[in-house]
């Protein structure tokens, strides 16, 4: 646990000395160091929720971890400037989405959704679907062939279908309220007496200390080579082993 808070405290240190200054109009830079900033401060807000004893929370928590990985390795992985664009884009989408809302649920408040710049909604009508900003599934975007990583196992390029398949599915399960994610809170019917989390009996404190520590050096690698930097010395060999030392510990 303290290894997982002092790599992430160092991270954050790295970056901030780095003095970033993003160019106008730069996509590619605004959008990699906003996707950075935000999957280092889930995982410091993930760590309180660990401190605190909530893991299943804590757990749910870094389905967003995961979410910023496959998000920012895709903007990196080819036609870099193309979807930091299109991701940043895409919030053109969203504020049509909201003039729609304010029609239906606010409708003294019409002329507020009428006053959408017209240069707004021609951007978000570029746009199919209102969940998906790069128009491709999650999956398709976890399991796109990486352009410069080689699987060694395998010897061809790296796709990270166990993050997917595994990972992402688990924790999703801790996002939405399914069966699968309420184990902690279920008694044995006609034997205990119910209370608030009687069940306890899976600590998912350490499967979410993993993913912390994990996919903050995932993202870590794919945004310094999206800002066409080569990674801090320390912070790469420190971020590697803690990988190893984590999956060693947590996964076999």
């Amino acid at each position: 646990m303290e290894h997982v808070r002092a790599f992430v405290a160092y991270a954050k240190q790295v970056l901030n000395k780095k003095g970033y200054y993003p160019p106008r109009g730069d996509y590619k830079t605004t959008v990699a160091l906003a996707l950075y900033s935000k999957c280092i401060t889930v995982a410091e807000a993930t760590l309180l929720l660990v401190d605190a004893d909530f893991g299943d929370e804590a757990f749910g928590m870094t389905r967003t971890l995961l979410d910023i990985f496959f998000t920012l390795r895709y903007i990196t992985n080819q036609d870099t400037d193309n979807r930091a664009r299109m991701f940043w884009r895409f919030l053109a989408k969203d504020i049509e989405g909201w003039g729609i809302a304010i029609k239906q649920f606010w409708p003294h408040n019409v002329q507020h959704a009428r006053s959408i710049p017209a240069h707004v909604l021609s951007a978000a009508a570029t746009y199919k679907s209102p969940h998906r900003w790069s128009g491709r599934p999650i999956v398709d975007m976890a399991l796109e062939p990486d352009t410069v990583e080689i699987d060694p196992a395998t010897g061809r390029p790296l796709v990270y279908d166990f993050a997917y398949r595994v990972i992402y599915r688990w924790t999703s399960h801790y996002v939405h309220p399914t069966i699968a994610a309420l184990e902690n809170h279920i008694v044995q019917a006609g034997r205990d007496v119910f209370a608030v989390r009687t069940g306890n009996l899976k600590d998912m404190r350490p499967l979410a200390t993993y993913n912390v520590g994990c996919y903050v050096a995932h993202t870590m690698v794919y945004f310094y080579r999206c800002m066409g930097d080569p990674q801090p010395a320390r912070l790469g060999t420190w971020g590697n082993a803690l990988v190893k030392h984590l999956t060693y510990r947590h996964l076999r």
